[in-house]
């Protein structure tokens, strides 16, 4: 596993427009084989060896790094109280405002890159401060202030007492069906507000949902991608130095660069979340993001109906239509995802078109087309199941979903037919035979002739 400073050290990479995003994930899954190997190398090392970094920008990057460590304990009238966490556009901590004493989160850039004149840096950065405080929604992390003191910029944002999906999912496995809707109709009501104030997130992922410890209220935070409709028409995601988003979730469009990317893209990240959420893994995994960005293009996963058999056909409609290949085939908008999720929550089949056996990246349960495919009798496959039906959802850890998932490809390639090799050979025969007698044929022609 990279250390936090091999994380630290990639995003400062990018960011400084030293490194692709590729590159960096290229040279963490060089790390990964090599840790495996027990041949450990630094981050920075392999970039340097794989001709990505000179070794004097290393050294500046690594003085970066550690001047970013400095113990800071105050920034204007907050006190820091502890780091939450730390990404590509700062670190965020927890902090208690001195004039009223009440908790904040708040995210701080780094002063390496405000004061260097990085100006996509700050306008991103102000971007973000301004989403935050133009967005006022239960399910959306609110923003109450935005300065500079001390030498740093800063946002100051609700604190929310809970943990991210992602985190959840390390401690428990996966949500049941239930859970996952709860979450899945309050994000969606966080991106009908987003839609309506002609917004778009970007990036949709379990560590940019926050779930309160209290009353389990679901809450969409980092702001940091949106951008107007206008604006983003007018980007690439490949851009020097412009975070992408995260590849396990997003869109066709996203990855192939298509300007008129919009709240469609955000839906078919929400449901690559929500699919992670219910099976344990991300919809596609690969060794490098160029991998699962290309699975999401061209490949398609297994129904969350086929790894559980619980989950109902209903909510595989949604996830298949929120995950659908081209925005097209997709909700247009969050108001129609939300009247579906309200009809399965019912009991009820969802209003919308489901898309076809091959337009989404989630492909139809095989129970189900087993039902429909004449002669064959429900329940008569004897592959496995996933999971034991026993366990609660919630028991299950992401351990035994991979080993499941590894025992259905086992089967379904034993269970493959076999060429034999008999039909070969007879062809083999059946070539010479004939070759024989065309050339017994030829000759008998040419001698008739010479005579």
């Amino acid at each position: 596993m990279p250390t936090l400073e091999d994380i630290r050290l990639g995003q400062l990479a990018v960011a400084h427009g030293l490194a692709q995003p590729l590159e960096v994930e290229e040279c963490l899954a060089v790390q990964h084989r090599r840790e495996q190997e027990n041949n450990y190398a630094l981050l920075g090392d392999i970039l340097v060896e794989s001709g990505y970094l000179t070794r004097t920008q290393l050294d500046r990057l690594l003085a970066m790094q550690r001047e970013a460590v400095q113990k800071v304990t105050r920034i204007g009238p907050y006190d820091l109280l502890r780091k939450l966490g730390e990404g590509g556009m700062g670190a965020v901590y927890q902090a208690r405002d001195s004039r009223s004493n009440r908790a904040v989160a708040l995210k701080v850039l780094p002063r390496s890159r405000a004061g260097s004149g990085d100006k996509v840096f700050l306008r991103r950065f102000e971007a973000e401060a301004r989403a935050a405080f133009e967005l006022d929604h239960p399910n959306i992390v609110r923003g109450l202030d935005y300065g500079f003191a001390d030498g740093y910029h800063y946002l100051v944002m609700e604190y929310v007492e809970g943990q991210d999906v992602y985190q959840i999912l390390n401690a428990k496995g996966r949500f049941t069906e239930s859970e996952a809707l709860h979450v899945l109709e309050q994000i969606a009501s966080a991106l009908d507000h987003i839609h309506e104030e002609q917004l778009i997130h970007r990036d949709i992922k379990p560590e940019n949902i926050l779930i309160t410890a209290s009353d389990g209220v679901a809450k969409l935070t980092d702001m940091g991608l949106a951008l107007d409709r206008e604006e983003w028409g007018r980007r690439r995601i490949t851009q020097a130095g412009m975070a992408m988003g995260t590849p396990y979730y997003l869109a066709p469009e996203q990855i192939q660069g298509e300007n008129e990317a919009d709240i469609r893209a955000d839906i078919y990240s929400l449901g690559a979340t929500v699919y992670e959420m219910v099976t344990g893994r991300p919809p596609f995994e690969g060794e490098t993001a160029t991998v699962v960005m290309v699975k999401h293009l061209n490949e398609q996963v297994p129904s969350p109906h086929d790894i559980d058999k619980d989950i109902s056909i209903g909510f595989c409609h949604i996830l298949e239509k929120t995950m659908a290949k081209k925005p097209e085939h997709r909700y247009q908008e969050p108001a129609e995802l939300l009247v579906d999720i309200k009809r399965v929550k019912a009991g009820k089949d969802p209003k919308s078109k489901r898309p076809e056996q091959d337009e989404s990246s989630i492909a139809r349960s095989q129970r189900e087309l087993r039902v429909n495919v004449p002669g064959s009798a429900p329940g008569s496959s004897s592959r496995r199941p996933a999971v034991n039906p026993e366990k609660k959802a919630s028991d299950i850890t992401r351990a035994e979903i991979r080993s499941a998932a590894s025992r259905r490809h086992a089967e379904k390639m034993r269970s493959r037919p076999v060429p034999s090799s008999l039909g070969g050979i007879r062809w083999v025969i059946l070539a010479g035979v004939v070759v024989g007698i065309l050339t017994a044929l030829l000759i008998i022609i040419v001698n008739s002739r010479g005579n």
